[in-house]
């Protein structure tokens, strides 16, 4: 195996090169720019910081997404709800930064991290289109995830540096999202759902073998981050996957052998299943308490994004971060960005749904739009769920998913309204 400082200059030469593409295609230049942000080129190449070259290559972009009226047409929110909301959502961090409690810690840890995201939510908004897009910006977020989680892997399989804890040693990025031990285990179990269902839509068994090499790498940088919300984050992937299933007492059964041998055959998950605790599990839904506190002695509209440490620490005594997405936005941001995030999800989980009906209508079950909106809608369920003991409101998984929901189903439907459902032929899977 090559070590991730064999193939660290990717995260340069890519994006480069997607962005010199971009010219001509946009949507590769957005994939350009989501590589260089979230894989942390300026941290390993510290030569484009003084350039800024984050904020240089995303007005660069956006001026040349925005050169099609066709683009800027899509960020009307006429006939895409996600839109709406998200905007409304922007409305609220506004709003909520001018009462945040300061405006220093609210714009270095909230609201500098929320425009990265917006800027890629604009960008992917305007640039998917079709089939092909929505593939290939699949793919490359499957992949730059696969990218972030290969040096933990690499460093689990190796045995090569580790973190060493009381409980054992952990392994996770250097720099990054992926940086933490509880936020690698968080984002692999989002990406495993998603993984899982688009390695389902290849029929070739080598094509399949291939394209699961991502899902590999998930699970196992999963083990080796040793945490124990991991561990009961990939519990309940299984009971959504017999949700899923049409035959669910045959699904059940054998997530459940499965479940066990892993448990019976990794010292790491069963160790790290053995630490989870009633009082910790308990712990994490204080960060939710203490966030409908924050509003109950202060205002409607929340401390500021960013700002939950610091108000904990005023109010409860220990100047600790939510761990809890729920208590984290109600805190934050109060009851309207509340609200708002509440609409933005469930706008996105109604895009997949209305997706899959039609698509069932045009029997069209196999897909690659049903695997992914399946994938999808898993992803965020799992998410969802791991979320109660962890933070990442303006993370730009949150904000990626409403987009491509919004994008598969206008496709889709396009796709009904011009081909009666009787007269669509099956889609075979690749």
């Amino acid at each position: 195996m090559p070590s991730p400082d064999d193939i660290r200059f990717i995260i340069v030469v890519i994006p480069i090169a997607l962005m010199v593409i971009g010219i001509w295609k946009p949507l590769y230049a957005a994939i350009g720019y989501m590589i260089f942000v979230y894989a942390n080129a300026t941290h390993y190449y510290p030569f484009f910081m003084p350039f800024k070259a984050e904020l240089v290559f995303a007005l660069v972009i956006l001026v040349r997404i925005g050169l099609s009226y066709r683009n800027l047409k899509r960020l009307s929110y006429h006939g895409n709800a996600v839109n709406k909301y998200v905007y409304l959502f922007v409305a609220c961090v506004a709003l909520s930064f001018l009462y945040a409690w300061d405006y220093q810690v609210s714009w270095s840890y909230g609201v500098y991290h929320f425009l990265k995201t917006l800027v890629l939510y604009l960008m992917v908004v305007m640039t998917l289109e079709g089939r092909k897009d929505i593939k290939i910006f699949a793919w490359s977020f499957v992949l730059l995830f696969a990218y972030l989680a290969y040096e933990p892997t690499y460093g689990f399989l190796t045995g090569t540096g580790g973190d060493v804890q009381m409980y054992g040693t952990i392994y996770v990025s250097s720099v990054g999202p992926l940086s933490g031990h509880v936020a690698l285990a968080n984002n692999m179990n989002q990406m495993i759902p998603l993984a899982y269902f688009l390695t389902l839509g290849y029929r070739n068994i080598y094509k399949r073998a291939f394209i699961a090499i991502p899902l590999i790498i998930f699970m196992t940088a999963l083990i080796g981050s040793g945490s124990r919300g991991g561990v009961m984050g990939f519990a309940f992937f299984g009971m959504v996957l017999v949700f899923f299933s049409k035959k669910r007492a045959v699904t059940a059964t054998i997530i459940g052998v499965l479940l066990v041998i892993l448990f019976l055959f990794s010292v790491n998950i069963s160790s790290t299943a053995s630490r989870i605790e009633k009082g910790q599990v308990w712990g994490r839904f204080t960060g939710l308490t203490h966030g409908i506190e924050m509003v109950k002695r202060g205002s409607i509209f929340g401390v500021g994004p960013g700002c939950f440490a610091l108000a904990r620490g005023r109010y409860f005594g220990h100047p600790m971060d939510a761990h809890n997405i729920y208590g984290q936005v109600i805190g934050e941001l109060g009851i309207p960005g509340a609200i708002a995030w509440f609409f933005i999800l469930r706008a996105t989980f109604i895009n997949l749904m209305k997706s899959k009906r039609l698509l069932r209508s045009m029997a069209m079950q196999r897909s690659f739009y049903y695997f992914l909106a399946s994938g999808m809608q898993a992803s965020l369920v799992v998410r969802l769920f791991v979320a109660m003991g962890s933070h990442g409101l303006y993370y730009f998984y949150w904000f990626i998913m409403p987009a491509m929901s919004a994008a598969i189903f206008f496709a889709v439907k396009r796709m009904a309204d011009e081909s009666p459902a009787e007269s669509v032929p099956q889609e075979k899977a690749a």
